[in-house]
């Protein structure tokens, strides 16, 4: 693999610089997922994930409710701050950022979480 190859792919796998997030945070509910090389946020009524850039006092909730390993799923809603569309996360596969600033509600997935519920459009 060429030099300069090698340097796109950590350009994108690490991110050039710290993300720019944008606007006042939004309260939105979906579900937090950890998985290998994965962070991310999917918001009820949305098919895109948004890397979960910082997730603040939403590992520490997490962990309470994942007990079995390290990776998982949790149901939350938490006000979130997110970055202008773009190329985020690992190799640059999310949309966009997410940091989390508060957390309003964390538990276990249910059927049913995200029947009826909408987000707040962030485009």
């Amino acid at each position: 693999m060429k030099q300069s190859s090698v340097a796109a792919l950590l350009v994108l796998g690490l991110g050039a610089s710290a993300p720019a997030y944008q606007g006042d945070p939004v309260l939105v509910s979906g579900h937090y997922r950890v998985d290998w090389e994965e962070q991310s946020f999917r918001a009820c009524g949305r098919s895109e994930r948004w890397w979960v850039s910082d997730p603040g006092d939403l590992m520490a909730r997490y962990r309470d409710v994942v007990k079995d390993g390290d990776y998982g799923t949790v149901y939350a809603t938490v006000r979130v701050e997110l970055t202008e569309p773009g190329m985020y996360g690992h190799l640059g596969m999310y949309r966009r950022a997410a940091a989390v600033r508060e957390v309003v509600e964390a538990r276990a997935p249910r059927s049913g979480d995200c029947d009826g519920r909408r987000t707040i459009e962030a485009e």
